[in-house]
């Protein structure tokens, strides 16, 4: 059994009223907390977004435990949620992946509201806390490896093609390499 599942009692593993009402109550509470992490960063995918993946993952998953489907429903839910965050994966006009972050939490909020559904409350409460250090402590510890590195890019709008030139002139002098120079006509 569930070891919060224990602590809560034996009512809280069965459908009962008071059984969902918790799972759907900790569904909406957990994928709010990830949605108010990810709309403060000014993400689309925000609040509600995360809220709705994370309690249709738990509905799916109680519909599958009461019908005794044997996870139709839910591996229909991880597939829907999975268009949906390919659907959020955008390209910017410099061929480069935005998004992808927002893509595989909204996914990883569906998988913790399966978990929420199928009453598994300590997985859902561990799974739940490694996706949010994931969100929130990882990106401190992303840049401080971005500004040790001695690669970065960028971008210049230039009114001529002399001044790249001049630029690129400049670099080399100070000793710097060039490994991709990209042209944007749409700038």
């Amino acid at each position: 059994m569930d070891p919060i599942a224990r602590i809560l009692g034996a009512w809280s593993q069965e459908l009962t009223a008071g059984a969902v009402a918790l799972r759907l109550g900790l569904a909406i509470l957990l994928g709010a907390i990830a949605g108010c992490e990810r709309s403060e960063k000014r993400h689309a995918a925000g609040l509600r977004t995360f809220i709705l993946v994370t309690l249709a993952g738990a509905i799916c998953m109680m519909l599958d435990v009461y019908l005794g489907s044997r996870y139709l429903i839910s591996a229909a839910a991880v597939i829907g949620v999975a268009i949906l965050s390919v659907n959020s994966v955008l390209y910017s006009s410099k061929s480069q992946i935005k998004g992808l972050t927002t893509s595989v939490a909204l996914w990883a909020c569906g998988v913790i509201g399966l978990t929420i559904g199928a009453g598994l409350y300590t997985v859902s409460v561990i799974g739940y806390a490694a996706l949010m250090c994931c969100l929130a402590l990882f990106p401190t510890f992303e840049i401080d490896l971005k500004n040790r590195s001695n690669h970065f890019e960028i971008h210049l709008e230039l009114t001529s093609s002399a001044h790249l030139r001049d630029f690129v002139t400049t670099l080399r002098r100070l000793g710097m390499r060039i490994d991709d120079i990209e042209s944007n006509p749409a700038y």
